[in-house]
């Protein structure tokens, strides 16, 4: 293990959420996502070659986390090689990354659409605003007041601070709205979206989870959950921009192995901006 990134998915397993959805039943280990080095290899197993560098996710709803520790065990499957000098960006990927990429496929983002980016500050939301934009998409996005200067940054066409902005102010309608924060209600949604628009949230919520996929062909508005899938293709996209330099993540704060707790904790305030990154060794 070289580097593991840190999302609100961690912390919250911890805590035991999504208990039935996932894996993760405290006790258990922290972490989905990885890069590091290909130490050992299974038998029968002849790629990649030892000494390679690899990035990877643990998916906690086929088996428990444990990205924070010094060896992880990952089927050939799971990992993509990826450049050595990388090997800290490509960390936040097979989280982060795809989950952007896939709340952009649900919401068939395409080109020219006006697409609202809501938590556009942090880790899936600064990968969401720049997929959608590489798709064509027109893209207006929120945060705090605090995290305006990285919405300027992303290069968005208009900037939002949801702390003291109205839900009517934000310029609606959109084609798509892509809810990072999964914190907009059913009034929001149907103020900011245009019919036939897409909506997607990032977390789950009950009953929304269960009933939206049956009530979206009744709807002039649809709404989906992501459930992260992972996705070698996928992946291998967001490596080949990362190289291109098409694609950069936002990590914005680097914690020793030893200080790993204080991420989790950081992450759990919701003070954190962009991606959180653990160098394990």
């Amino acid at each position: 293990m070289r580097y593991a990134a840190i999302n609100p998915l961690d912390w919250k397993l911890v805590e035991g959420e999504y208990r039935l959805l996932m894996k993760s039943k405290p006790p258990a280990g922290v972490g989905c996502e990885f890069s590091g080095t290909v130490e050992a290899l299974g038998s029968g197993v002849a790629a990649p070659a030892i000494g390679t560098a690899v990035v990877g996710y643990i998916d906690p709803s086929a088996r428990p986390p444990g990205a924070l520790q010094q060896f992880v065990v990952a089927s050939a499957r799971e990992v993509q090689t990826v450049d050595a000098a990388d090997l800290e960006a490509a960390c936040t990927l097979p989280v982060a990354g795809i989950s952007a990429l896939q709340m952009c496929r649900l919401a068939e983002v395409k080109s020219g659409q006006r697409v609202l980016v809501h938590g556009a500050a942090g880790g899936v939301g600064s990968f969401a605003v720049q997929v959608a934009k590489m798709l064509g998409g027109r893209v207006t996005a929120t945060s705090s007041r605090a995290n305006q200067a990285v919405l300027e940054a992303l290069g968005v066409e208009a900037r939002i601070d949801y702390t003291t902005q109205k839900v009517a102010t934000w310029g609606g309608p959109f084609n798509a709205v892509l809810d990072c924060s999964s914190t907009l209600g059913a009034a929001d949604i149907g103020t900011l979206l245009s019919s036939g628009g897409h909506y997607v949230r990032t977390l789950p919520a009950m009953p929304s989870l269960l009933l939206d996929p049956l009530l979206n062909a009744l709807r002039p508005v649809k709404k989906h959950t992501l459930r992260l899938k992972a996705n070698a293709d996928d992946l291998r996209t967001l490596l080949a921009w990362l190289r291109r330099g098409r694609i950069r993540p936002l990590i914005t704060q680097r914690f020793a192995f030893a200080d790993a707790v204080a991420a989790l904790e950081l992450s759990k305030s919701g003070r954190e901006h962009g991606k959180l990154v653990v160098q394990v060794a």
